[in-house]
């Protein structure tokens, strides 16, 4: 005997018209798979045929019409071991690579607080370009800005002086922008 998935089946499929569709195939039985809560259709079902006639049955009924519904059968795989939620936060990721920091004109400072504008960080870093807070559609700020310098070398002293300062009681961060 072998185990046949039949799936896409219509929620009020029974396991006696199931039976009947594959009668011809030697079916000894068929069972729609249920929710043991509410008893409602998982709209799949095990049905059990002669081994000789499995693959006729699936050739046959592949991606035929039941029901109003495209039906899928293939040879059942068995149940599938269940992780629990911890199981998958413990995969290992790949650590993300590192990407190397190349030097710019332009620096990048975020967490900044909401109430900084272009013109409280321009204050904040002498002799700058230009300073200019990032802003979303809905014209809040985004909490980063953009820097810009003459030069590297300023760009570079600029983040010395300024990385993990406070503004407004929250520590900047400051690096080359990507």
């Amino acid at each position: 005997m072998t185990s046949l998935y039949v799936g896409n089946l219509p929620w009020d499929a029974k396991d006696e018209d199931l039976k009947e569709l594959f009668e011809k195939y030697g079916c000894s039985g068929a069972a729609m798979q249920r929710y043991k809560d509410s008893d409602r259709s998982k709209g799949f079902a095990i049905v059990t045929v002669g081994a000789d006639d499995a693959t006729k049955a699936i050739a046959d009924l592949h991606d035929s019409d039941f029901q109003g519904r495209t039906i899928i059968v293939r040879e059942d795989r068995g149940p599938v071991a269940k992780t629990s939620i911890q199981e998958r936060k413990k995969k290992e990721r790949a650590p993300r690579a590192k990407k190397e920091e190349v030097p710019s004109e332009t620096i990048f400072v975020g967490n900044l607080p909401w109430s900084v504008d272009s013109a409280l960080l321009a204050t904040s870093f002498k002799d700058h370009v230009s300073a200019d807070v990032k802003f979303g559609m809905d014209g809040r700020s985004r909490g980063y800005g953009l820097v810009e310098f003459k030069s590297v070398e300023e760009a570079k002293k600029a983040i010395e002086e300024m990385h993990e300062t406070e503004i407004d009681g929250r520590k900047i961060v400051c690096r080359y922008s990507r």
